[in-house]
């Protein structure tokens, strides 16, 4: 429409009237121009009158469907709401029998008349509108009528009749309005059809001045890739065949640090590698970057590969070759994507507190190293643990435990040459592989020594002065085992024998610790079994009061009865089972069992039961108790637990507030073992114990070392000032009795007088005991 403006404005000038005398095609342009705009005008004139009409014809409908809704539909709506509440009158008015009843009624009837008053208001017919009045006048009636008016029934019926006849009224004039919306809807889609065409008959028209638009779209399209050229995170270059730049965005210029005069179109590409080999962007080791990037420019085929610069970065290039000769080439900055691979490969391999090897390179490394060793040769493998970490930990915090973790890897490395392996294989576990040492035994002994004196000595962790040490196990290969598996679990199992022996040392494997690792499993297996099927079983030791020389109680013993290796000694299972976790089931079945057959024996007798120091960190020893006490029917002052100082010394504050807790259900509780701890005394002021058991081993040192009688006599005489109960363990002679009962000893119990029974014979013991009594008296 523009040029048509230009063309028609040159027309009118009248100092120039034969301008276009001798060219007809621009007269007939101009001609056809005018026609276009009449017709267009017209178009659009016509155009707007149908669109006006049909939107005067829509807005007639819409007024008649609002009028319909509010004439129809509503009143219909209320007449709906008159019929619900006036049969609710009809209920109530059945179910009336005094005058409240009544009224009650009657205001249901105020309700059904507000109803129909809105139906009458919002009602346009007359017809309807008369209805409703007659229907007024018969409901008013109703209520001049009492509840046993004999003209009641009747009078309702005829309402509802009516009400029904209104309803159906203004429901057909709804559809009837209904019906007259569409008939006015088909003359409206005329109406629009009309107007549709004559759209369409303007969009013809648009077509002929599209070719008007094609210039201005061209411009656009330039500038839009200009404006994604320049978007692009990459940079991007395309070169013709003659290896000159066609364009370029400004990502490419600043990731070479290229100047403008280099990014210029017909910018050759032998200027701009010859000013990245003076700016250091070029790649290194390359001292032919610029002919070999030219010769491998002109070569016809796609290319992907990436580029070290001198400076650091990693640039990787994508060149896709152009068919009129020429590429165009993608440079994308992946130095980060690279770094971060590297991290993440590392990590795989590496520990990421302490940058040793992990668990994976250490299998790996050693599968590298029995290769070597399949062809000649030995290496060793050492596993080192940390003596007392978890305490450091614990009590000073993980960013301590952390610092110390680090620290003893610098050590550890300081210690071992370049090619020996170092890593971290668990949380204060570390291992190291040895290749190439002669002879092999005295190499790793000597690192192992090292290693020890180095982590016995103090570490400085900013204000903490912390002491720790080392136990390290030792397998040589191919003489302990030929893989990875077999020389880590030998390591370790020589490894668990440097911490049985006192910690701080070292040790070589040997066959008899594999021997006894997989009869420990066994074991294990079967001890996992052994409650379900039945195989424990209790003993039962006396207890005697010396003062009354009878017998107050029995200490319950756990035996096993193996189905094949037959009675297996406690000392051989319950560590086992207190390192496995299973002691804690097991206790509990000890507990009920021995509350259930205590309740069988005299009505004064106490039964004592050992307790664990693992059944207490499992926090669920309290809850044991109380169940075998309820399901027994056992006085719980009957029951006496036994623990030995290292229950407190793991958890001091928990195991004190369970054993309140346990003290407080009447609950005896005694310390077994007394005397052969470090703080026994302090744990007599911790807690107020009912009873001390002095261990058997003073008892059975009494001829050889008299020292002993002075603790016997010691420990008696602490009983006595705090109000405790002092019992004697393992007394086997007449001598031996003697002496307790001189020392103070309130009770004794050992081989003396009998060795642990089962639960069957402890009536005939007891019998046995008074019969003995009586017959010494």
């Amino acid at each position: 429409m523009a040029s048509a403006e230009i063309d028609v404005g040159a027309e009118q000038a009248p100092d120039h009237p034969d301008r276009h005398s001798g060219r007809p095609g621009d007269r007939y342009a101009i001609s056809f121009r005018r026609q276009f705009l009449v017709v267009t005008v017209c178009l659009l004139a016509v155009n707007l009158m149908i669109g006006l009409f049909a939107r005067h014809q829509q807005r007639a409908i819409i007024d008649y469907a609002v009028n319909v809704y509010d004439t129809a539909f509503i009143s219909t709506n209320y007449v709906s709401l008159a019929q619900i509440a006036f049969q609710h009158y009809i209920d109530e008015q059945s179910r009336a029998i005094g005058p409240d009843q009544a009224s009650k009624a009657n205001e249901l009837l105020e309700t059904v008349l507000d109803d129909i008053d809105v139906a009458i208001e919002r009602s346009s017919s007359h017809l309807t509108r008369a209805e409703g009045l007659e229907l007024r006048t018969n409901i008013s009636e109703l209520l001049k009528l009492g509840v046993d008016s004999p003209e009641l029934r009747s009078l309702t019926d005829d309402v509802q009749q009516k009400l029904e006849r209104l309803h159906q009224n203004n429901s057909a004039i709804g559809l009837q309005a209904r019906d007259d919306i569409e008939a006015f809807s088909y003359r409206s889609d005329l109406l629009l059809l009309a107007s549709t065409l004559t759209s369409i008959m303007l969009a013809g028209l648009v077509l002929l001045v599209t070719h008007r638009m094609i210039r201005s779209l061209n411009q656009r399209s330039s500038d839009r890739l200009y404006a994604a050229l320049e978007g692009m995170p990459q940079g991007l270059t395309m070169f013709d065949d003659k290896q000159r730049l066609i364009i370029c965005n400004a990502e490419f210029g600043a990731m070479y640090g290229l100047g403008v005069g280099l990014i210029e179109p017909g910018t050759p590409l032998r200027a701009i590698l010859e000013h990245r080999m003076e700016n250091g962007t070029a790649a290194i080791n390359a001292e032919n970057f610029v002919e070999e990037e030219l010769a491998s420019a002109s070569q016809p085929t796609a290319i992907a590969l990436e580029h070290q610069l001198q400076d650091g970065r990693t640039i990787a290039l994508t060149k896709a070759p152009l068919s009129t000769g020429g590429a165009v080439t993608i440079h994308m900055d992946v130095t980060e994507k690279r770094n971060s691979e590297k991290q993440i490969a590392f990590l795989a391999h590496h520990d990421a507190l302490t940058g040793l090897a992990n668990r994976v390179q250490l299998r790996e490394h050693i599968d590298k190293i029995l290769e070597k060793v399949r062809r000649g040769g030995t290496a060793s493998v050492l596993c080192l643990d940390l003596d007392n970490f978890k305490i450091i930990n614990d009590t000073l915090g993980h960013s301590v435990g952390d610092a110390l973790l680090c620290a003893v890897s610098k050590r550890v490395r300081d210690l071992v040459r370049d090619r020996d392996l170092v890593s971290r294989t668990g949380g204060d576990e570390f291992s190291i592989v040895q290749f190439g040492t002669d002879p092999p035994m005295e190499a790793s002994a000597a690192l192992a020594a090292r290693i020890v004196e180095a982590l016995s000595a103090p570490f400085e962790l900013g204000d903490h002065h912390v002491v720790i040490g080392a136990s390290v196990g030792i397998a040589i290969a191919p003489d302990d085992g030929d893989s990875a598996d077999q020389l880590l679990k030998n390591a370790d199992m020589a490894l668990y024998r440097s911490k049985e022996e006192g910690r701080g040392r070292f040790h070589f494997f040997e066959p008899e610790m594999d021997i006894k690792a997989q009869t420990r499993r066994v074991l294990e297996l079967d001890l996992r079994s052994a409650i379900a099927a039945g195989e424990f079983e209790v003993f039962y030791q006396p207890i005697v009061n010396l003062a009354e020389n009878r017998i107050t109680g029995f200490e319950a013993l756990l035996r096993w009865n193996h189905p094949t290796r037959g009675r297996v000694a406690p000392n051989d299972f319950i560590p086992l089972a207190e390192e496995t976790g299973l002691i804690g089931a097991i206790g509990e079945w000890v507990i009920r069992q021995a509350c259930a057959e205590a309740r069988r024996w005299p009505s004064d007798t106490r039964v004592a039961v050992n307790v664990s120091p693992v059944q207490f960190r499992n926090k669920t020893l309290v809850l044991a108790v109380v169940s075998a006490l309820a399901a027994s029917g056992l006085r719980p002052d009957l029951l006496e637990l036994e623990i030995t100082e290292t229950v407190l010394m793991n958890n001091n504050e928990a195991t004190l507030a369970a054993l309140h807790q346990l003290r407080a259900l009447g609950v005896r509780i005694s310390m077994d073992d007394f005397g052969t701890g470090y703080s026994s005394l302090s744990y007599l002021r911790s807690f107020p114990f009912d009873k001390i058991k002095i261990d058997q081993s003073f008892v059975r040192d009494l001829s050889e070392r008299p020292d002993s009688i002075a603790i016997i006599r010691a420990v008696a005489g602490l009983g006595q000032s705090f109000g405790m109960t002092t019992t004697a363990e393992g007394v086997e002679t007449q001598e031996q009795l003697d002496q307790m009962r001189a020392e103070g000893c309130s009770e004794v119990q050992g081989y003396f007088y009998s060795r642990p029974v089962p639960a069957s014979e402890i009536a005939q013991l007891l019998i046995g005991f008074q019969e003995r009594v009586r017959a010494a008296a």
